[in-house]
């Protein structure tokens, strides 16, 4: 090979690195200033909502459960075999109603024969009177017979009592919940036979902590909802404050009491309640996901000022339905930031994406 061809390759080698290390080197000089850019300068977007005040009462949110009204354990009060039930389960049921017979064979008879012994000493009772008044006999003799048909009559009082037992009756205005004994069940006296419900009202029974006693009173209006039905509100008034504090969980059990007329709160559901703190006032409220917390007592939000964020340190009050109030750090007319607060810094430039004044 000669010395021409020797330079031929050699140039031909050199021109492409040269030009590979000049492109290179082009990428590698945008690429570091794109470094050096300060995150504080790459915009964001964001979307901002001016504060504003609004009407705010400060409430304080505790659970329980519902209770019937009345819930009513019938037993019975003479024993024996239980006959037949009138109602069956479910039904509405009137105070006094007759809800199962008992066996009667042998009550009814005593009751009857008791029935006849009395009305023969009332028969010869009214005959001793009117020969008393003839002074035929003596006044021993009357009143023997005086004794005799009062105490026929309580015989017979006490057999009829004996047998009105055979009738289970309810107590209360109500719903037939339950039975325990079916027909021809023997059941002896003071045996559980039925539960009677009253729900028509109900009551709401809350424990509240301690720290909260001298806020709850009597006739309080209470705002209850349950998750079976999340778009109602039930309305209710509190009727019992305890007079001491549960040494189990330091809380004091309050009963609400509730109109339920359609039946749609059962005994034993869980209830989430909302009792007045406070008078309506007007306050500045937020959701809580705007609200970001540095360690256990800062919190901080996001503001736009001059086209870049603004960290505010801002004091939290009372909470209700996922917003909190924001006792100081921001005043109306503040643009605060809420959405894209997640990525940004305090001095972070943004662009507004999204306004609601």
């Amino acid at each position: 090979m000669n010395t021409r061809a020797i330079v031929l390759l050699l140039l031909l080698g050199i021109v492409p690195a040269l030009l590979f290390t000049a492109c290179g080197g082009s990428e590698a000089g945008e690429d570091q200033e794109a470094l050096s850019e300060s995150p504080l300068e790459q915009v964001v977007p964001v979307a901002v909502q001016e504060v504003t005040p609004e009407p705010y009462a400060e409430m304080l949110q505790v659970t329980g459960y519902v209770q019937a009204l009345y819930d009513i354990i019938v037993s019975t009060e003479e024993g024996g075999v239980l006959k037949e039930w009138k109602t069956a389960k479910g039904r509405r049921v009137k105070k006094g109603a007759t809800i199962a017979l008992m066996n009667d064979d042998v009550l009814k008879p005593m009751y009857e024969t008791a029935l006849a012994q009395y009305r023969t000493s009332e028969l010869n009772f009214v005959k001793q009177q009117q020969v008393f008044k003839e002074q035929a006999i003596s006044e021993l003799q009357f009143k023997t017979a005086e004794y005799t048909r009062d105490a026929a009559k309580a015989q017979a009082d006490l057999a009829q009592a004996r047998l009105e037992r055979t009738r289970i009756k309810s107590p209360v205005d109500g719903i037939l919940d339950d039975r325990f004994v079916d027909e021809g069940e023997l059941a002896p006296p003071g045996s559980p036979v039925a539960r009677i419900v009253k729900i028509d009202r109900v009551k709401a029974l809350l424990y509240v902590p301690e720290r909260y006693a001298g806020t709850i009173t009597h006739d309080a209006t209470v705002q209850i909802t349950v998750s079976a039905f999340p778009s109602d509100t039930f309305s209710g008034t509190v009727s019992y404050v305890g007079a001491s504090v549960m040494e189990d969980n330091r809380s004091i059990p309050v009963e609400v009491l509730l109109k339920n007329p359609n039946w749609k709160l059962k005994p034993e559901m869980i209830v989430k309640a909302r009792l007045l703190q406070s008078a309506p006032r007007e306050a500045i409220i937020v959701e809580e996901r705007f609200v970001q917390q540095l360690d256990q007592t800062t919190f901080v939000v996001y503001v736009e000022e001059h086209g870049k964020a603004k960290r505010q340190v801002v004091t939290l009050g009372g909470r209700i339905d996922h917003k909190v109030e924001i006792t100081s750090g921001l005043a109306p007319g503040d643009r605060l930031i809420t959405s894209g607060y997640q990525g940004i810094v305090d001095g972070q430039v943004i662009e507004i994406a999204q306004s609601t004044e």
